[in-house]
């Protein structure tokens, strides 16, 4: 019985969002094709896949409920990790209607001192979130690379001065 519920509700979330494209007039032959790209999950809910990538505690693919917003799937994530860019990240979004993408750029951090809703959009299905890290992450990784080389520097200087000594 569960079972056939769980089959009535994904079913009738399915003929809700081809009644809601055929109303903002999207064909139902495009809208057929987005209808693979949700899910239904354990507790009868519809899901979705989305992607993060870069500076989060928890990178990768997740299964989230349908309307999830950007500040929840970071928060699903982990979270930013601490050199993470959060006034500019983006969220790269692909038209399976016309085979392109687009890349919404999203001042996370303005959203959490005023409360912007703009600053904080709802995802759909396949949208990647792209983290980038802050200046001062790619500036150290500069001085960390310097301070290594300097290492073997001075190790193969130390090995030629101890063979000339000998």
């Amino acid at each position: 019985m569960k079972r056939f519920c769980s089959i009535v509700v994904f079913c009738v979330s399915v003929l809700s969002f081809i009644q809601l494209t055929q109303a903002q007039g999207i064909s139902t032959e495009s809208a057929s094709g987005r209808a693979a790209q949700y899910f239904l999950g354990n507790q009868d809910q519809v899901l979705m896949a989305v992607n993060v990538w870069g500076f989060v505690n928890v990178p990768g693919q997740y299964m989230v409920p349908l309307e999830t917003d950007l500040v929840s799937l970071l928060s699903y994530a982990g979270g930013p990790r601490e050199d993470a860019r959060i006034k500019r990240i983006q969220v790269v979004r692909t038209s399976s209607l016309q085979d392109s993408s687009i890349v919404i750029n999203v001042d996370v951090k303005n959203f959490v001192t005023t409360g912007d809703l703009e600053q904080n959009p709802m995802l759909l299905p396949g949208d990647t979130i792209v983290v980038s890290g802050t200046t001062f992450h790619l500036v150290n990784k500069m001085f960390e690379l310097g301070f290594r080389i300097a290492m073997i520097v001075q190790a193969v200087y130390l090995a030629q001065w101890y063979a000339r000594r000998n």
